[in-house]
């Protein structure tokens, strides 16, 4: 009985994490925001030892910010976070996407090809509008999660898993009110043609290039986005 109650909390902790990864990633609970085991245990069906556990994988993962003594908050994402984030990308992509066309198997390419006849800017307007956003994160990390696998290289894996719900998070913010800018869909159209062609030196010459476009699109959104995100201050 005792291994059917620690399967079970380590049930609900999954059950905790994911619930509340996907309401940051989400924006649903914005940068900046103040977060608190006991209000979280209050208001969700997980209970307070799943939530504290959940609350410091996300700790680790970089999505929220333990407060000693005063609970937590969700990562900031200004414009300082914005620009490291974009250069910390700019120098993991490049070589991820190309070890990782170099190195895939036929299953793994059927998977990405597969991937990339889905993957497209979102054009819904209205309710469905969040929707579309996050369907558009979440395949747009789905393509680069294949090449990270593909790439056979444990270190770089690791780096993309820190960087890629931060990327979602910003892409989410940038594009969920927003009309969608024509240079974002040119963008994902030269992606796809570059990506799908699997010349991994064509690749490696073009795509430092393509995510330096991609990063000053993100700036350029993020500093025109009359939002005023909470920046927390310790």
């Amino acid at each position: 009985m005792g291994n059917q109650g620690a399967t079970g909390e380590g049930s609900l902790t999954q059950q905790a994490y994911v619930a509340l990864r996907t309401r940051i990633v989400a924006c649903e609970l914005p940068p900046g925001a103040s977060l608190t085991e006991r209000e979280l245990a209050r208001t969700t069906p997980y209970g307070l030892t799943p939530i504290r556990r959940a609350l410091a994988r996300l700790d680790r993962e970089g999505l929220i910010i333990t407060l000693p003594r005063a609970g937590y908050v969700v990562s900031p994402l200004g414009a300082q976070e914005v620009s490291e984030l974009v250069e910390a990308w700019s120098l993991v992509g490049p070589e991820l996407v190309r070890l990782g066309l170099q190195r895939m198997s036929d299953v793994e390419a059927q998977e990405l090809a597969r991937l990339l006849t889905e993957w497209s800017p979102p054009d819904i307007d209205g309710e469905h509008r969040l929707e579309a956003v996050l369907r558009f994160s979440e395949l747009s990390m789905r393509v680069f999660q294949v090449l990270a696998v593909a790439s056979a290289n444990r270190w770089l894996r690791s780096t993309f898993d820190q960087l890629a719900d931060q990327m979602s998070r910003l892409w989410v913010i940038l594009l969920k009110d927003r009309e969608i800018p024509e240079e974002l869909r040119l963008l994902v159209d030269r992606w796809n043609r570059h990506i799908a062609g699997r010349q991994p030196g064509e690749i490696a010459e073009q795509l430092p290039r393509l995510i330096e476009d991609s990063g000053r699109a993100a700036r350029d959104l993020f500093t025109s986005s009359r939002r005023h995100l909470p920046v927390h201050r310790a």
